[in-house]
Formats: structure tokens, sequence, C-alpha cells
């Protein structure tokens, strides 16, 4: 597998590398990379679609039948962002982008890369698989076993005292899901404040593996919600040269 490649590396181009080559060479670096951290139990769509764009990046056919590919690609990952939740919504988004970027297609990356930032990295991931993992019941006894553990007694009362600032975050999360406002600064202020309740409710559970797991896991796909927003705006100026053109 080749060595992780990141998203401005793809989307952020410059115009010594607006070869079509060396953009399909670093999208299939990017994929690579995503694949290795996606769940093996994907739906029907996504995981064809995601199937169909390795294949279209492989090719060695003719950029007419490779943008065949690619553009197939496409069609299954809009489906896929129809019905898929979560972590896998999040890949759905991002692999349309990628799709999008390699047919030349800017104003859709652009659109594309706004939907992955507005996933609840919090509500749809963060919340989900804590439940998924621990559950009520076991949750309830690993408080009551935690509760005679020191570590986990004062990061409790930190959280206590922290617990205005929580609600503020809370309070801001649920402003942003009311409106689902495609602004960027106001889903720049949702993902931040996901970033920090992740962050503190992972803090008041420790001693966890689960927790700290899942807060790894979590805020790594925050820092790509961050970047996506960073290439629509800082660097949108590059993303003019479509890699068709």
């Amino acid at each position: 597998m080749s060595e992780p490649i990141s998203l401005t590396a793809l989307f952020g181009v410059s115009k010594a590398a607006v070869d079509i080559s060396v953009t399909i060479a670093k999208a299939l670096k990017l994929i690579e990379s995503i694949e290795s951290k996606l769940d093996l139990l994907m739906q029907v769509e996504f995981d064809a679609a995601w199937k169909i764009l390795v294949q279209g990046c492989n090719s060695s056919a003719s950029e007419q039948q490779r943008n065949i590919l690619i553009n197939d690609a496409r069609h299954g990952f809009t489906k896929a962002t129809k019905f898929e939740k979560g972590e896998r919504l999040f890949y759905a988004h991002l692999g349309l982008a990628i799709c999008h970027y390699l047919l030349g297609d800017i104003n859709n990356v652009k659109t594309a890369l706004r939907e992955t930032a507005k996933v609840s990295i919090y509500k749809d991931i963060y919340q989900q698989e804590t439940d998924s993992s621990i559950g009520f019941n076991k949750y309830i006894f690993s408080s009551i076993r935690n509760g005679y553990n020191p570590a986990y007694m004062l990061n409790l009362i930190k959280g206590i005292s922290a617990y205005p600032l929580l609600l503020a975050q809370k309070t801001e999360i649920q402003r942003y899901n009311k409106s689902q406002s495609d602004f960027i600064p106001d889903i720049s202020k949702k993902i931040n404040a996901e970033e920090k309740i992740i962050a503190m409710v992972t803090k008041a559970n420790q001693p966890s593996v689960v927790f700290k797991n899942l807060e790894s896991k979590s805020l790594e796909l925050i820092k790509l919600q961050k970047k996506c927003l960073e290439i629509i705006t800082s660097e949108w100026k590059y993303l003019a040269i479509a890699p068709n053109s």
C-alpha cells in the first residue's frame, strides 16, 4: 500500500501538478489511505462505488473509458449519501468529492467537501459508537467500578466544574442542527463545539480504553473536516485548475 496522502495534496494542487496522471496517482493514494480505515461491513452502493473508483484510478484504458468508471462511482456515492450514516456517510461525501474532482466538476467538489464537513462526528459517530461499544448497563457498571478509581473521580469532579462549558458546546451543536447552515463560519463553529465536547466527555470518563479510542478516531475525522473547509476557503483558488483542463 502506498504512503497516505493528505486532502490538501490532492485538492490543493499547484499549477505544476495539474497533469491528469499525477492527479489520478494522488487520488489513488488518498483512496488507499481511506480504505485502510473503513469498516468492511459496507452497504452495497457504497462498497460498489468505492471499488469502481479504485478501478477507475487503476485503469490503463483511455481517459474517456476511465472517466466512465469514475462517473459510475460518482453515481454510486451519490446514492450512498441518501441512506448511509455516521462514518460511512462521511466517507461517501468525501468519495463523491474525489469523483467530482477527477471529472473536473469543480463546483460540485466544493459542495461535496462542505457536506463532508457538515456530518456530525459527535452525534452520529462518537455517541453512536459509544452506545454500541459500551451500552447503557455496561456504562453504569463501568461508572460504579471507576468510582473507586482516584483518577476517574478527579476527572469527574473536573467535569462537573466544567459543566457550563459543556452545556455551551451542546447548545452550539443544537443550534447548528436546527439550522443546517451551509455557511462556512457556522459549520466551523459546529465542528469546534463537537471537538471540545468529545475531549471533555472523554476526559470525564477516564480511565477508559473505549472512550480514548473513540476520541482518537473522532478527532481524526474532525481534523479532516477542518481540512475540507480549509480547502474550500484558503485553497479554493487552486481548485479552479480542474485536472482535465
